[in-house]
């Protein structure tokens, strides 16, 4: 109970953040959602985060969500870094699909809001290249410590799971992102 008490925070304080962050603004810098405190659900509610920013990429230029070729260059580069870190290359690779397939849901679901003439974002123009992926890069990197240290059992993922749709997200997000 004290581990759900815990996510539970930090979902409220990352989306507290994000929606702070975003008000009002005419740009928005990538923001990496601050840390409150450590551990594989706070790396993961901080990488949906910066899904929504890359889905106002995509909608803006008209880009398809789906890349299987940048989603598997992704996907090589987090598991070949996970496994020189000691994380078991069949964990990571699981592991770090099901987060790119959490965050093409998300994309998915917030462009077909966009489109139906839902709420937009007030972020300015971003680049994938030069502004989300060095960000992407850092929590890559933040997520592959966390799951070293990972007490994987289905009380943990319970724990994710709970986090995640504290934050808001929708229940495909979080199937999708705690099916490793």
């Amino acid at each position: 109970m004290q581990m759900f008490s815990r996510f539970r925070a930090i979902a409220i304080t990352l989306l507290t953040a994000t929606l702070v962050a975003n008000i009002g603004c005419s740009t928005a810098p990538v923001v990496i959602p601050p840390s409150e405190g450590s551990g594989l659900g706070n790396a993961m509610l901080r990488r949906l985060a910066i899904a929504d920013q890359v889905a106002w990429v995509k909608y803006q230029s008209g880009a398809p969500v789906l890349d299987a070729a940048r989603e598997q260059q992704v996907l090589a580069r987090a598991v070949s870094a996970a496994t020189e870190a000691g994380v078991d290359p069949e964990s990571a690779s699981r592991f770090f699909a099901a987060q790119i397939v959490a965050s093409r849901t998300r994309q998915e679901q917030l462009i077909r809001v966009w489109s139906r003439g839902g709420m937009l974002p007030t972020w300015g123009p971003l680049s994938l290249k030069d502004d989300i992926r060095p960000v992407l890069d850092q929590l890559t990197s933040e997520l592959i410590d966390a799951l070293k240290v990972f007490p994987d059992s289905p009380s943990s993922r319970n724990a994710l799971a709970a986090a995640l749709r504290e934050a808001g997200y929708t229940n495909s997000v979080v199937r999708a992102a705690t099916q490793f």
